[in-house]
């Protein structure tokens, strides 16, 4: 019940209605767009969800009326209802990783999924186009969707609601513009999130910033133990136990979740002097409360019984080595309840939050541009200038801001917008316990142009980014439990595997295959020959002209790596199979 919960519980994310979704058909085809092969091929896992309706896992439905909502308020027949069911992801759908050995498929729940998110976007998108454009799939499409209802009157009201849809997928598209591809398992979350936040605030002069650097999706079981996270420490956990109820409610993860929400396909309806009322959004709050509890009992995944055994004589060789060279940042963990100090490398000494941090004088020496671009990016704050950058105190948000400022601006919004379910989901955690989140279990009844891109210059960014004072100019370590199941490595999964992470940089491999779920039990991560099943995707950390890619780069995380040998790196992975 609590994996089906996880896998269909909904955020109140909206991007397409359901009754589209099911009509749509393949960018080329005739064929359906939820066909699983077709799902498959961009690595997210075909499903039937528990009340019998063919979804990809984390592919989630929500229903609410949306009479306060903004660019999903849409009519497409006569007397249709206010509250029409549409699909949007959850949680699950970027964090379940599946891995495949010897014949047997291994399910990892809040592992980081292979997914290719900007290819189904960018398919999505085409499909869209396509539908619209071509009579013969229009005429389809409309005859799925209408069914008994198929007049000219409804036609012409499915039309023009169709053209609005897509034209506000066209615009986000535009606004995260970029060559870089992410391939399997990557995703610019944040610059994606950075960009709908631009948008909300205001459509017509939003700046578009190019979400160019990607990272691997985080893994989820202990992030209720960390003080900060995301890979940039931009988020404070903040819980608060009931001694009541024992339950737990976080008021730093609603945040955090929230923003997630946002970028992911919430419809969020700002408003210039708001005061107390806060942004009308679909952002369930309930869910996201309850989703949040669920993964504060989520164990790290042990190392599967039918993989090659562990070798216990290397292991506690190599734990001696762990404790000695990994420890102090990564910090193993025995349990569920043990809170673990933040560890943030940063890339200059005037960034490191505390003089007494082991990793302060440690730079990471990692690929910058999601760090960089997080504490750089800016656009045209519209409704929400003049607001406080936390919406009820910081500085005034200018004419142009920091998107930073604005996420926490549309962050906290939301919430105060939603504030009678902020209080009713901290009530019902104080008194009663942890609650389960909201799932639709029933399936349904049978913009103007942006302006051109104002950025400064890529060097000029980094420059800063190098120089100045922010605690968001780092990367935080974390506890590895569970590590064995999170490939590829780093924070932008430029390293297919622990073998080459524990290489000096100048010897990791600079290209290498990836999409199969194949795993290699001695390296610990995916298989990277071009043969193996799956492996249509080519990570690259130079382009063919031989210079770096910018946001693809495996260098760093060298604390001495030099000074291991073959036998030693060997055993530090043994070791961290039992984590």
């Amino acid at each position: 019940m609590q994996r089906s919960e996880w896998y269909e519980a909904t955020q109140g994310s909206r991007l397409i209605p359901y009754d589209w979704f099911e009509a749509l058909e393949q960018p080329g085809s005739d064929r359906p767009f939820l066909d699983d092969a077709y799902i498959a091929s961009f690595r997210y896992l075909p499903r039937t969800t528990s009340f019998g309706v063919r979804l990809p896992l984390g592919f989630a439905l929500d229903q609410r009326d949306d009479t306060s909502l903004s660019h999903t308020r849409l009519r497409w027949k006569v007397g249709q209802r206010s509250n029409e069911r549409w699909v949007g992801m959850n949680c699950s759908a970027c964090h379940t990783a599946e891995i495949t050995y010897a014949g047997r498929s291994v399910r990892v729940d809040g592992g980081p999924t292979l997914a290719d998110f900007q290819g189904f976007i960018e398919s999505l998108n085409q499909a869209l186009s396509q539908t619209s454009a071509e009579p013969a799939k229009w005429d389809r499409f409309a005859a799925r969707v209408l069914r008994a209802e198929d007049t000219s009157a409804n036609r012409a009201m499915l039309r023009e609601a169709f053209g609005e849809l897509t034209s506000w997928q066209a615009t986000q598209l535009r606004m995260n513009q970029t060559p870089l591809r992410y391939g399997y398992g990557r995703l610019d979350a944040f610059g994606h999130i950075f960009n709908k936040v631009a948008l909300v605030a205001d459509p017509t002069n939003a700046t578009p910033n190019p979400a160019d650097a990607p990272v691997s999706y985080p893994y989820l079981w202990n992030i209720h133990q960390l003080g900060h996270v995301q890979y940039n420490a931009i988020v404070e956990n903040s819980p608060v136990r009931s001694p009541i109820s024992g339950g737990t409610f976080d008021i730093g993860a609603l945040g955090r979740n929230t923003g997630e929400v946002v970028g992911v396909f919430a419809d969020v309806a700002a408003r210039r002097d708001p005061g107390l009322g806060g942004f009308a959004s679909s952002v369930d709050v309930g869910s996201l409360v309850a989703l949040e509890q669920r993964l504060m009992r989520l164990e790290p995944p042990k190392w599967p019984s039918d993989f090659p055994p562990i070798d216990e004589r290397l292991a506690a060789q190599g734990e001696t080595l762990f404790r000695a060279n990994c420890a102090s940042c990564h910090i193993p963990l025995a349990n569920l309840t043990t809170r673990v100090p933040d560890r943030i490398s940063t890339f200059n000494p005037a960034s490191a939050p505390d003089a007494a941090d082991p990793a302060r004088d440690k730079p990471p020496g990692t690929d910058p541009w999601m760090a960089c671009n997080a504490y750089t990016y800016r656009s045209a704050s519209g409704v929400m200038e003049g607001l406080p950058a936390a919406y009820i105190s910081g500085a005034p948000l200018e004419r142009e801001a920091n998107l930073s400022d604005m996420l926490q601006t549309t962050v906290a919004g939301v919430l105060i917008g939603a504030k009678s379910q902020v209080v009713q989901s901290a009530f019902a955690t104080f008194l009663f316990g942890d609650r389960p989140p909201r799932v639709i279990t029933a399936p349904p009844p049978v913009a103007a142009a942006p302006t051109p891109r104002v950025i400064d210059p890529r060097q000029a960014r980094l420059d800063r980014c190098m120089q100045e004072r922010s605690v968001l100019l780092g990367y935080k370590a974390r506890p590895l439990n569970g590590i064995w199941a999170t490939a590829p490595y780093l924070h932008n999964g430029s390293v297919p595997n622990l073998y080459q992470l524990l290489l000096p940089p100048s010897q990791r491999v600079t290209a290498f295959h990836v999409g199969t779920r194949e795993f290699d039990p001695r390296h610990v991560g995916y298989i990277t020959d071009q043969a193996a099943p799956g492996n249509t995707h080519t990570f690259s950390v130079t382009n063919l002209d031989g210079r770096p890619i910018p946001g693809n780069s495996n260098a760093g995380h060298d604390y001495g790596n030099a000074e291991l040998d073959e036998a030693a790196r060997l055993a530090i992975i043994e070791y961290m199979k039992k984590l």
